[in-house]
């Protein structure tokens, strides 16, 4: 008998949490499964004991990708109050509070089991990017809660009360030579995941050499035998698959000790555990090598999460380094682990270093329970639709910390680094935003590199209805410094550009200040059923902007626009 833990995941941080919680079974002797919740078949649902929900909030909302074919199936009417009468549940959201609707997924994935007939073991638990100790202020109490219930219903007669430290794990995938024939039979072609190598024909700076930020527009090409496959529209986004900064990979493998012959020879990767997905074939190779993992399969940028220390003490042989990492792991060394992790954001490559003893004693297999996988970003596409090529506009994010070296962003250091020729994994995505007509009429509001989708749309609208009604509030720092497609905006048919320069006058001027001048027009274009799109950092500018709308509409105006998509939101933290 096992339990079974599915997720919902749009960057990977709910299927770290699935895959902890099967750890942290076994070590309770307790056997789990772990699936994406597409992978599942739902009709098997009533079967199951219990079953964990680890899902994230994604857009304005929404189910991430990789459960919203199971999401329709749940809300079927067929499914009656007692589809789920004799299954145990528990629901983890992951969420950002900074963002408009908040765990909405969690949320309503909760009452759905509920209206099911399943017996929910605990109230939802929200966690969130925000708290200052991130997921894990949700998440650590919400896990302890589920295994105390999980063993109260008596079905797991092998379960113990507390974590068995004496329990081995087994690692969900491990390195075989890759010459080995008796292992061939283990290895399986990976699915069509949609990733396709693009060749870089131009990364062009588009900021002041005397700014201080370095943004970046990139072009990449898309082959011809590739553009029936990569066809997108305005809104879409680009998902890139990025690799560790050399001096990461070398700080690494300086800290964790592996010779040459280890680092280079042939291996395969292949599966301990038959739920695991396949590893990304595309991206390292069948036949890889330990030192492409490191340089493109596991994220040593990453700042080290709770689980990281939780599993080197795990495997950590000497007796003072494995009392600090238990310490950094547990509960009681939360305001500790954020003072030596998150408060001055250190890669998980620097704390292999600070652990030496530990780091150069781990078995390479040890690396996949102990390291998180790099995740594709997403970047809203910044050039209206062509079949040859797409655009991103990427600022390159860096700052000082109190650690010597600069921090910096993994993927778009990644980017503002590529060179002409350079080829990246790449797939199209559909976007957040959900544009109307080409006819209708527009508001957006996006500053600085919120305003990607916005090229992307009006280029296209530009071309198809040139007649059409848009307005676009850009926001910027100064005029000559970082005002984007100043060249550009003028050339466009159907789209009046109202610029906001915080920096350019003595008193700061923003979106928000602008929208406030030009009231009566906006109010116009929404009477005559404008739609509003708003980009950007999601600080202070969303609530700013709605608050304008609310002034210019009224405040129930705004609250139904928000609930029925005339005004939407792509935001990131």
């Amino acid at each position: 008998m096992s339990i079974l833990i599915l997720y919902g995941s749009e960057t990977g941080t709910a299927q770290d949490i699935a895959e902890s919680l099967r750890r942290e079974a076994q070590m309770r002797h307790l056997a789990a499964r772990v699936f994406e919740l597409d992978e599942y078949d739902i009709g098997q649902l009533p079967t199951e004991n219990v079953v964990l929900f680890v899902v994230s909030t994604t857009g304005q909302g929404e189910m991430p990708p990789n459960m919203r074919k199971t999401w329709k199936l749940l809300l079927r009417k067929s499914l009656g109050p007692e589809f789920l009468k004799n299954v145990n549940t528990a629901v983890l959201g992951l969420g950002d509070s900074s963002y408009q609707k908040y765990n909405f997924a969690g949320k309503k994935l909760y009452r759905r089991l509920a209206q099911m007939g399943a017996n929910m073991m605990c109230g939802v638990s929200l966690a969130d990017d925000q708290h200052e100790i991130g997921i894990d202020g949700a998440f650590i109490p919400w896990k302890q809660r589920v295994w105390e219930e999980i063993q109260s219903l008596g079905i797991y007669e092998s379960m113990t009360e507390e974590i068995d430290p004496k329990v081995k794990i087994q690692t969900k995938y491990r390195f075989v030579e890759a010459g080995n024939p008796d292992h061939r039979k283990n290895v399986v072609a990976e699915s069509d995941t949609g990733y396709h190598a693009l060749k870089v024909n131009s990364n062009r700076r588009v900021t002041s050499k005397n700014h201080f930020q370095d943004t970046r527009l990139v072009n990449f090409e898309i082959p011809y035998e590739l553009q029936s496959q990569m066809k997108y529209s305005p809104g879409d986004v680009l998902m890139v698959r990025p690799y560790n900064p050399d001096k990461t990979v070398q700080v690494a493998i300086e800290a964790l000790g592996y010779s040459d012959e280890i680092l280079n020879k042939p291996v395969r990767i292949v599966k301990n555990d038959p739920y695991s997905k396949q590893p990304p074939y595309f991206l390292v190779g069948v036949e890889t090598t330990l030192r492409t993992c490191l340089q493109r399969y596991f994220d040593l940028q990453q700042i080290p999460k709770r689980s990281f220390f939780e599993m080197l003490s795990y495997y950590s042989n000497d007796a003072s380094e494995k009392e600090r990492l238990r310490e950094l792991a547990s509960p009681e060394g939360l305001d500790d682990l954020l003072d030596y992790a998150n408060r001055c954001r250190r890669t998980t490559a620097e704390t292999f270093r600070d652990f030496p003893a530990t780091s150069k004693h781990l078995e390479p297999d040890y690396l996949f329970e102990i390291l998180t996988v790099i995740r594709p970003r997403a970047f809203s596409i910044a050039s209206a639709p062509s079949a040859s090529f797409v655009e991103l506009l990427v600022a390159k994010v860096e700052y000082k910390s109190r650690m010597a070296d600069k921090r910096r962003g993994l993927c778009s250091t990644f980017i503002s680094r590529l060179k002409e020729g350079d080829e990246v994994f790449c797939k199209i995505r559909a976007g957040t935003f959900k544009f109307p007509l080409p006819e209708a009429p527009v508001i957006c509001i996006g500053p600085g590199t919120g305003v990607a989708p916005f090229r992307s749309l009006f280029g296209q609208r530009s071309r198809l209805s040139p007649h059409s009604s848009g307005l676009l509030f850009f926001g910027c720092r100064g005029e000559h410094e970082d005002f984007y497609f100043s060249d550009e905006w003028n050339s466009m048919s159907g789209v009046e550009v109202i610029a906001a320069f915080s920096r350019d006058s003595e008193k700061k001027v923003y979106v928000q200040h602008k929208m406030g001048e030009r009231a009566r027009d906006i109010k116009k274009m929404l009477e005559s059923g404008a739609s509003v799109f708003i980009a950007g950092s999601s600080g202070d500018m969303p609530k700013a902007v709605s608050s304008v709308l609310s002034q210019i509409q009224g405040d129930e105006w705004t609250k139904k626009a928000e609930e029925t998509g005339r005004i939407q939101y792509e935001t990131w933290s």
